[in-house]
């Protein structure tokens, strides 16, 4: 921890003045008092935002961000406007340094999704928005086999000719 201020070995943190005050009835005895400064408020803001991912069904997802501020915002997940919960699949970290993730566990086509982390404190508000697109089983094989939309991709072709 950074320090400031001397007398006999005792500091102070680098957040309090020091104020010396000699007692009347022996001047070479001096006091020391911690005085606490006022740290100004800060508006939240992102340091690191968020990203768009791509993930694979089935897996994890994770988005991090930091977030400064002062007093320490606190912090609101959204997927597509609804806040989120913590649950088994939603998990929520935010720790003193201001780092924050939301890790989506065991994703699904349900999952994807616009996510949004609200920052909030008294003096404001910040927000960050990122998407998860998830591919799903059925997107990886390219969009099926024998029949599958046959006769309607068949009268769409027929019907763009006949225009030309």
């Amino acid at each position: 921890m950074e320090s400031r201020g001397r007398g006999d070995g005792f500091t102070t943190p680098r957040t309090a003045d020091v104020l010396c005050v000699p007692t009347p009835d022996d001047a070479s005895q001096v006091f020391l008092e911690a005085v606490a400064e006022e740290k100004p408020h800060v508006k939240p803001y992102f340091s690191k935002t968020i990203l768009d991912i791509e993930v694979v069904e089935g897996s994890a997802a994770r988005f991090d961000c930091k977030i400064e501020g002062h007093p320490d915002p606190e912090v609101v997940w959204f997927k597509d406007e609804h806040s989120i919960k913590e649950s088994r699949h939603f998990q929520i970290d935010y720790d003193e340094d201001g780092n924050c993730s939301l890790t989506i566990a065991d994703v699904s086509g349900d999952d994807d999704a616009k996510y949004t982390c609200k920052a909030v404190n008294c003096a404001g508000e910040a927000t960050c928005a990122a998407e998860l697109i998830v591919e799903t089983m059925a997107s990886e094989g390219g969009g099926g086999g024998a029949g599958a939309g046959g006769d309607d991709d068949q009268e769409e072709e027929e019907e763009e000719e006949e225009e030309e």
